[in-house]
């Protein structure tokens, strides 16, 4: 009889385990007014590690995105716990779920590339002060089944100074196209230890990969109207989006509206870009578009003619393409490179200073 009723409690914490871990996550485990994940383990593991991204400065009253990242332990499957000092806590990114006040998983999610990671909102109060985030994480082998496999971690407290003072106020952020590129204008009217602005751009508005198509420095600390500009000469076809990331110097940053631009342009020439920035160190970016499918090579040679790198060297449908060439490794010195698609083939110059 003990040896069933044994059973039968070992079955029911299973079950238990399993409906609250893999539908309802994880809430009140984390230092604001939890112990941790202590059904996994009874004790943090060093090797487990949960962090928080995101802005540390807020406006009183303002929302920003956030996101927690999770690492090591088993690395299979992670969950996660949020909890805030004071702000309020809000859904943005899939995977995520408000209970008592509190974000969690809606499931374990799979990690990817070692790191798993969720996006959610946080809304500062309406007064001066400092707010906190905490967070935990829980990294499992995915079986269902508590054993020494599964690990979690407290992550490090995240800290929000909340004041009446405007980092960076953005008054407009707007796109147009025209002639296949995309022109970007956005305006300050007052900018605070403002290291600059990302141009991030995306197919899908939801999306969480946004690609860096380039970055403009910031005028640092100034109460005076600001205007800045970008010119994508390669943008994406179809209906694509852009948003800015705003980055103080100290790291910290916030992004700006989504904007959206719809480019039906149909490449009909063979275009190969001068390189960007140039001259240049270490790096720069190399664009061209074609009008035809075609096995495609892009190579560099040195001033003599020598061939020192192929950066392309396969078969690419029409479209519009760019790439990054890091000559780290490489002298100071004239470079040229050389495209060639089907019958189409043009070289450029460009100089590495260093």
């Amino acid at each position: 009889m003990k040896v069933t009723s044994l059973f039968i409690l070992v079955f029911v914490a299973i079950l238990v385990y399993a409906g609250v871990e893999r539908s309802t996550g994880i809430t009140g485990v984390t230092q604001k007014n939890g112990n941790g994940c202590t059904c996994h383990n009874p004790t943090p593991t060093a090797t487990v590690f949960a962090r928080i991204e995101g802005p540390s400065t807020l406006l009183r009253g303002q929302t920003a995105q956030y996101t927690i990242k999770l690492s090591g332990g088993a690395a299979v499957k992670g969950g996660f716990n949020v909890a805030a000092l004071l702000g309020d806590l809000n859904v943005s990114g899939a995977g995520v779920q408000k209970l008592n006040g509190e974000l969690t998983h809606t499931s374990p999610q799979t990690f990817v590339d070692t790191v798993v990671s969720w996006t959610f909102d946080f809304t500062a109060l309406n007064n001066d002060y400092t707010d906190t985030l905490y967070c935990a994480g829980n990294s499992v082998n995915g079986d269902g089944i508590n054993s020494n496999l599964d690990k979690w971690n407290f992550g490090a407290k995240f800290p929000i100074t909340v004041q009446d003072v405007v980092p960076v106020e953005l008054t407009s952020f707007t796109a147009s196209i025209s002639n296949n590129v995309v022109s970007l204008k956005w305006i300050t009217a007052t900018e605070l230890n403002n290291s600059g602005f990302y141009i991030e751009r995306a197919n899908v508005k939801t999306s969480n990969e946004w690609e860096t198509v380039n970055f403009v420095n910031g005028a640092g600390s100034t109460t005076e109207t600001k205007q800045y500009a970008f010119s994508d000469r390669l943008p994406l076809q179809g209906l694509s989006y852009y948003r800015l990331k705003q980055v103080d110097y100290d790291g910290s940053f916030t992004y700006s509206s989504i904007v959206e631009v719809n480019n039906n342009a149909v490449v009909d020439n063979f275009i190969l870009a001068q390189n960007y920035p140039n001259p240049f160190n270490p790096s720069t970016k190399i664009s061209w578009q074609s009008q035809l499918d075609a096995q495609t090579s892009l190579k560099i040679y040195d001033a003599l003619g020598n061939e020192v790198a192929t950066l392309i060297n396969e078969f690419k449908p029409a479209g519009s393409y760019e790439v990054d060439f890091n000559a780290s490794n490489f002298t100071s010195g004239v470079y040229l490179y050389k495209i060639e698609a089907g019958n189409f083939s043009q070289t450029r110059k460009m100089l590495l200073i260093k």
